[in-house]
């Protein structure tokens, strides 16, 4: 099969001031590729966009300062998604969930207490909203593999039973 032509995926996000033409950067990292007989890593992205006159170098930070706070940022933000609480009542078993959500409010993204967070119908609409297009998302990436098409029917099947999430 032959390319014929280059997209950034949905939701992709750039740090600014980055190039964002996908024609341009498709055809360069194909280049790459073939370069390394077919085989391509981030280290060689990196090494390449280096040089000033690459069309990938506006994709990255160059100020080593910016880039370890940014690196360290993701970390945290790693860090928080990681934790797990523990819920118990005297009625019912433990039960394990992830302790904070991330809630995508406009100009102000941040983390909450996920039971706080899945209590109020405003935050709770932009979890289910985030986690609607992830699942999108995912479904799109994997639609072709046929070891999946059990799992894009329910997906299907979800978005009948629920219209309102993809259309918030």
């Amino acid at each position: 099969m032959k390319i014929a032509g280059f997209e950034f995926a949905e939701g992709a996000r750039f740090q600014p001031g980055a190039n964002k033409d996908p024609r341009l950067v498709g055809e360069h990292i194909e280049m790459l590729r073939k370069k390394f007989k077919g085989e391509l890593t981030p280290e060689d992205v990196l090494d390449d966009a280096k040089n000033n006159n690459s069309p990938l170098h506006s994709f990255f930070e160059w100020s080593d300062t910016e880039a370890a706070r940014q690196y360290r940022l993701q970390q945290a933000r790693g860090l928080i998604r990681a934790v797990v609480a523990i819920y118990v009542s005297d009625d019912k078993p433990a039960v394990r969930q992830k302790a904070y959500v991330h809630v995508a409010e406009a100009g102000a993204p941040h983390y909450r207490e996920t039971t706080h967070a899945l209590s109020r119908t405003a935050t709770r609409d932009l979890v289910l909203k985030r986690a609607w297009t992830e699942l999108q998302a995912w479904r799109k990436r994997y639609a072709d593999l046929k070891e999946f098409s059990g799992l894009i029917g329910i997906i299907d099947e979800i978005e009948r039973d629920l219209p309102r999430i993809g259309k918030k």
